[in-house]
């Protein structure tokens, strides 16, 4: 069992760690597995991955045994953890306590290993008489393998005490005894009071009738030392406690069967004796006819075994029939013939069938005699001269035993059942035996065939030789306290199980379902590796250049599931094996089943890391080992946006510690915590680089999941004579000196090959801490490292937005620790460029794209900044230049400047028309409106042929003076403002003569007037 990446639930956070800048659980990428167990998972518990891992220097996460490989022992031979990160690993033997299971423990030591050791009760017989007034229950061990090749410790087996109880304010009998053994057996006998058996007083007292029912409780007593008695608390009165084992029917009278009878035909019938019949015994089979039978004549034929010897036919009824036998000597076969002489009216009054006559037969005192004797029966009757039968063979059967059985009880290695071959196509099988009981409690294993079967082959089925309780795959439903039936001889009993199933569909969890390309992350192209689309404009040569294209994200996967089974009782709610709120991580499971339905968009490495290859959207599927089925399915979305790497959390791993305790959500789970520390405490000594990457779109990745040919990372030692690096491929870190900060800075660049200039282009940077003391342990380091945030070397907060567009805050802490004394510990080492009060920022050179984007804004701002001097140069020179209308007192309002490209006429003619029916202060036109109107109109409309003229032309609205008669309403007048002397007025047309023409006057004029 392995388990790579995935974090989840378990300890607290340590504010003193250096924190990611994501609300995404982070955690120590460690790989775990798992040693000396046949069968286990990792567990998630809902709604705790963010409150229980968000450190990047530790990963906590329960596991759940299941069942160990057999030789497990303590203290020789544990089952051990082992987890490992880069070079550096380390491995734990899982402590003896958690492996004892939870109270109260079968076993007192606390030197031996008893996981999912449990005592199970079965009645022998479910029936008690007076003829046998008491009980019997047998205990055996369960959950302890029967491959074990040492037995449990004789003396370190507990005793079990049985209480039967009628009514609390009753005496209740009390009996108990050790278990022994390699499967831990032992038989309490319960000797029930005579009272018991009283029936209530009723007038007619019927041949049998049930009174009270018996409930029987049994509680475990630990006892130290071998073949120590129980203590006689065993024999004290019941105080209500143990755990229930079942509820019995007391009846009157013996329990033991009177006989069977089997019908032969319409007429007869045939009582057998009940089993078993010990060797030598004389058994009767006694030959019934019903009441109503016409019949005058039949012969009745038996065929026997060797086993068993006829020895005579004895007449029930003489008088009413004439009996007469025929048997060779030696043969194995009888013939009886029967000839009615007169009816017998009385029996036939009294019952529905009366006795012809009786069979003795006689078993041979043979040892190795076979246990089951087979009789057939057959009916013959005359037809004239023929005798037909009329009915089938009939058989019988005689149990012959030289012991007195009580019962049989069938034993099971373990009675629950976890059906994984639906996920894997392996079959899980679990060893049965069946054993017998005697009336002294001697407990026999039965070495002959016994017949079982399932009572619902859709849940578990049973093996030919009813050795072994199977699942193969094509079950699809569990079941709580499902019976398997077995039989032996004339006796049967019943096997409770629980087998739990994986709860479809499964659970595929994603890290991220949205992958998207990495903004400046340039990877090599393989040549078996679709390539991306083009994109468009200017990022085309972004992806393509030098054979390379742009990195898609990575996404970490798992598939999760719950093990449930049905109710016992219909209608019930659904059994979690572990509870509602905890999962499995089964992913090592169906490794071999987890495919991408379309591996053209993505792929999967390792069946745990998802990677982007084309845009498009395709599923992530779990199909079923043993058919065409789907068992879970995920959609994934390889996205077209662009993302960019915003944060790049580092933590240095000096060396590793593991730390496992039980679960306190959950009894059956041990938590596991992997903690890194990042404390040189030796020269020379080494320490690798831990990092984390987080996207502009919220997401977070361990960046060791990403394939190292497709980029490099470098680190930087900012105290040479603290710390010095190696750079390789993944740099380490050696210890040079005392002392503690953020001392390293390490850089994630594009690969060599997808270097588009000498200048490195360098994706993300981050600064971890570096804590070197000499002679110093990691429990100091932890100690120091505890605290709160006012002292800490990086207070930082960064602000991102998840994908789900909310905005998060969450605050990074670099250093190694606050609060605590640290007058013992070196001295903190500055950071080059930084002062006392500023703030530890995590900061990432530019990519080519970013340089080029902030160029091409610096010369926009350098247009608009000579723009802006060239405006305020031309305001400065005209800034005396007047309009002469102002001299008059008016103030100047909607000041226009017309340039008209046309003829005058068309001019004055279109603005007439415009303005006739409107507002007098909507209309602006070319001359003032008095003293004649448009008496000046004709000088402009007779002139010569009309030209294309370009007239520059001022209008002005002028306001009336407030000195003028009338004072009443404004007059909107428009006037023709001109300015300077004569040679002012000119035409733009210059081929045009006006001489003395009228047009030259009438300009003239307007001037005076003006």
């Amino acid at each position: 069992l392995a388990q790579s990446g995935g974090g989840g639930p378990g300890g607290g956070l340590d504010s003193s760690q250096p924190r990611f800048s994501s609300s995404l659980p982070t955690y120590l990428p460690v790989q775990c597995q798992l040693s000396g167990a046949d069968s286990s998972f990792f567990l998630r518990e809902a709604n705790q991955e963010v409150m229980k891992n968000g450190s990047l220097s530790s990963w906590t996460e329960p596991f759940f045994l299941h069942q160990l490989e057999p030789g497990i022992a303590a203290p020789q031979s544990l089952p051990s953890i082992n987890c490992s990160y880069g070079n550096m690993s380390i491995e734990q033997p899982i402590p003896v306590e958690l492996l004892q299971g939870p109270l109260p423990r079968v076993l007192l030591t606390t030197s031996q290993v008893t996981l999912n050791w449990k005592v199970k009760g079965q009645v022998v017989v479910p029936k008690v008489g007076s003829t046998q007034p008491w009980i019997q229950i047998l205990f055996y061990l369960v959950g302890r393998r029967w491959d074990e090749p040492d037995p449990p410790p004789p003396s370190l087996l507990p005793c079990v005490r049985a209480v039967a109880i009628r009514d609390t304010s009753e005496a209740a009998p009390s009996a108990g005894c050790r278990l022994v053994g390699p499967s831990g057996i032992c038989v309490v006998r319960l000797e029930i009071p005579p009272a018991w058996f009283t029936p209530p007083q009723v007038r007619k007292r019927p041949p049998e009738m049930t009174l009270h029912s018996v409930d029987v409780y049994y509680s475990i007593i630990p006892v130290e030392g071998a073949g120590q008695e129980c203590p006689f608390i065993v024999n004290e009165p019941w105080r209500g406690q143990g755990a229930n084992v079942g509820s019995l029917g007391v009846t009157m009278g013996p329990v033991s069967a009177k006989g069977e009878r089997l019908r032969l035909d319409e007429n007869l019938e045939v009582l057998i004796p009940p089993s078993p019949v010990r060797l030598g015994k004389t058994v009767a089979f006694v030959i019934y006819m019903k009441t109503d039978s016409n019949t005058e004549q039949f012969i009745l034929r038996v065929w026997f075994q060797s086993g068993i010897n006829f020895l005579a036919v004895k007449p029930s009824n003489l008088v009413a029939w004439e009996i007469k036998q025929e048997m060779a000597p030696g043969s194995s076969s009888l013939a009886v013939m029967c000839q009615r002489k007169a009816s017998s009216t009385a029996e036939r009054l009294e019952s529905p069938s009366y006795e012809v006559m009786q069979l003795d037969f006689e078993v041979d005192n043979v040892i190795n005699l076979v246990p089951t004797q087979t009789l057939h029966w057959n009916v013959e009757y005359p037809v004239g001269v023929q005798t037909v039968s009329r009915q089938t063979e009939k058989v019988s059967h005689l149990y012959i035993s030289n012991a007195d059985i009580q019962g049989i009880v069938p034993l099971a290695e373990d009675t629950e059942v976890v059906n994984t071959a639906i996920l894997t196509g392996r079959r899980i099988a679990i060893p049965i035996k069946v054993v017998t009981v005697e009336n002294d409690g001697q407990v026999r294993e039965v070495d002959d065939s016994v017949t079982c079967s399932s009572t619902d082959v859709d849940v578990v089925k049973v093996s030919p030789s009813c050795d072994q309780v199977l699942v193969n795959g094509k079950e699809m439903r569990g079941r709580k306290s499902l019976a398997v039936n077995f039989t032996y001889l004339h006796l049967s009993a019943q096997l409770e199980l629980t087998v739990w199933v994986p709860k479809l569909p499964l659970q595929i969890d994603v890290s991220d379902t949205e992958l998207s390309q990495v903004k400046g992350w340039r990877v090599p192209i393989i040549t078996n590796k679709r390539p991306t689309r083009d994109s468009e404009d200017d990022e085309d040569d972004e992806k393509k250049g030098k054979g390379c294209t742009l990195q898609y994200q990575y996404a970490l996967v798992r598939v999760l599931t719950h093990f449930v089974a049905e109710p016992s009782d219909p209608g019930g709610e659904m059994v979690y094996m572990l509870g509602a709120d905890w999962q499995a991580d089964i992913t090592h499971l169906v490794l071999d089943q987890l495919k991408v339905e379309d591996p053209r968009i993505a792929r999967l490495i390792d069946g745990r890391v998802l990677i982007g290859r084309d845009l498009g959207i395709t599923t992530i599927q779990v199909l079923s080992p043993l058919s065409d089925s789907i068992l879970a399915e995920k959609t994934v979305t390889v996205l077209d946006d662009k993302v960019t790497i915003t944060d790049l959390g580092v933590q240095l791993v000096a060396s590793l510690s593991l730390s496992m305790t039980a679960s306190p959500g959950n009894y059956q789970a041990i938590q596991l915590t992997t903690t890194a520390t990042d404390l040189l405490h030796t020269p020379k000594q080494e320490a690798v680089i831990s990092a984390w990457i987080q996207y502009s779109d919220g997401s977070v990745t361990p960046l060791d999941i990403y394939d190292s040919k497709d980029f490099l990372l470098s680190a930087v030692s900012l105290d040479e004579s603290v710390i010095s690096i190696t750079n390789q491929h993944w740099p380490n870190v050696v210890a040079e000196g005392e002392g503690q900060g953020p001392m390293v800075r390490v850089e994630m660049v594009i690969s060599e090959t997808c270097q588009k200039s000498k200048r490195k282009s360098v994706l993300a940077s981050g600064v971890g801490n570096v804590f070197v003391k000499f002679g110093a342990k990691s429990e100091e380091r932890g100690e120091a490292g505890r605290g709160g945030q006012e002292d800490g070397l990086d207070n930082s907060t960064s602000e991102h937005r998840t994908k789900d567009g909310e905005w998060n805050s969450s605050s990074r802490g670099s250093g190694p620790g606050q609060g605590g004394d640290y007058s013992s510990y070196p001295a903190e080492v500055e950071v080059p460029g930084t002062g006392d009060s500023e703030l530890t920022h995590t900061t990432r050179g530019l990519s080519d794209l970013e340089i080029g984007m902030y160029a091409l804004l610096g010369v926009f701002c350098l247009a608009i900044l000579v723009f802006l001097i060239n405006c305020v140069s031309f305001a400065f020179r005209y800034r005396h230049k007047q309009v002469p209308v102002l001299e008059t007192g008016g103030n100047m309002n909607h000041a226009h400047d017309w340039v008209w490209l046309g003829n005058e006429a068309d001019l004055l003619a279109d603005h007439s028309d415009q303005c006739q029916g409107g507002l007098p202060d909507e209309c602006t036109t070319i001359i003032d409106r008095n003293e004649g109107g448009y008496e000046e109109n004709k000088y402009l409309l007779n002139g010569a042929e009309p030209h294309q003229c370009l007239s520059f032309t001022s209008f002005a609205t002028v306001l009336p003076n407030e000195n003028s008669g009338g004072g009443g309403s404004y007059t909107n007048s428009s006037v023709l403002v001109t300015n300077g002397s004569e040679d002012d007025i000119k035409w733009v047309c210059q081929d045009m003569d006006l001489g003395q023409s009228e047009i030259r006057t009438y300009m003239e004029r307007l001037q005076d007037n003006l």
